[in-house]
Order: structure tokens, then sequence, then C-alpha cells
């Protein structure tokens, strides 16, 4: 018996084996729209319908969105969710888009956000550029502020 008939063989048995163990196999397969890159599922949480935002045609509802993402910082686990869609943000062609992005940013943890302000030094707009230098600098004056009332509190 060749390699290729006892292969065959094997995978027959298995699908006899799988169809006669409780039942049909096929029906304990996920749905294909909830397998991750086949399907589709839409996200209809907040973050979700944001990133949507992100990608529309109109650049006024993407600064919007950006916008948005930039007040939703309350805990840093939303510091680090907005980070993420102002990342994506940041990639955008509208430059008005990308300067809001660093803004939105500036008012983020800089341990967080730092990786996003980093990529955007390399813009090919200067004014986006120097909008992360202004960001950081401000970014150091609420640390170091922060640093002198702790000091001046003891």
């Amino acid at each position: 018996m060749n390699p290729k008939m006892k292969k065959a063989i094997w995978i027959g048995l298995a699908c006899l084996w799988m169809l006669s163990t409780s039942g049909c196999f096929i029906r304990r397969v996920p749905p294909i729209r909830f397998i991750p890159g086949i399907g589709h599922q839409t996200d209809y949480s907040m973050e979700g319908i944001v990133r949507r935002a992100l990608k529309d045609k109109n650049p006024t509802v993407r600064m919007e969105a950006v916008k948005l993402l930039g007040t939703m910082i309350a805990t840093p686990d939303e510091q680090v969710r907005s980070a993420s869609g102002l990342g994506q943000a940041l990639k955008d062609k509208e430059r008005n888009i990308r300067l809001e992005a660093v803004r939105a940013l500036g008012k983020i943890d800089p341990a967080i956000s730092g990786p996003y302000l980093s990529s955007a030094l390399t813009d090919e707009d200067v004014l986006v550029r120097v909008q992360v230098i202004q960001e950081l600098r401000k970014a150091y004056q609420r640390q170091s502020n922060q640093l002198g009332q702790v000091a001046g509190g003891q």
C-alpha cells in the first residue's frame, strides 16, 4: 500500500470517527461571522464606534472623533484605549487631524502617549513635529509643578 493511500484511509477514518461521536461535527464549529479575520462582528462599544468614525470619508467626522478620544482619558485603561485610537489618527492624510491627535495625546500620561508622540516626530509636516515638542514641554511643566507641590507640602 502506497503512502498516499494510507493517508487517504486515515483521513477517512478520522472523518468517520468525528461524525460518529456525539452527532454531526459541523454543528460544533462556530459560525463564520464569529471567527476573527473571516467573519465580521460589529463592535457597538463607544470605542468601536469612535474607531469606525476615525475611518470616515469626511474629515469633519474624523476630527470630531479625535476630539472625543481626547476627552476619554479618566482612567489609565481609557487612556490606553484612547491613545491607541489617537495613534491611528496620527496616520490621517489631513494635517489638522494629525495636529489635533497630537494635542489630545498631550493630555494623556506620557508613559502611555510617549510611543505615539515619538512616532509623530517623523511626520512629514513640520507643524505636527513642532506640536509634538510643545505637548512634551507642557507635559514636563505639569510633572515639575506636581513635584514642586509634593516637595512644598512636606
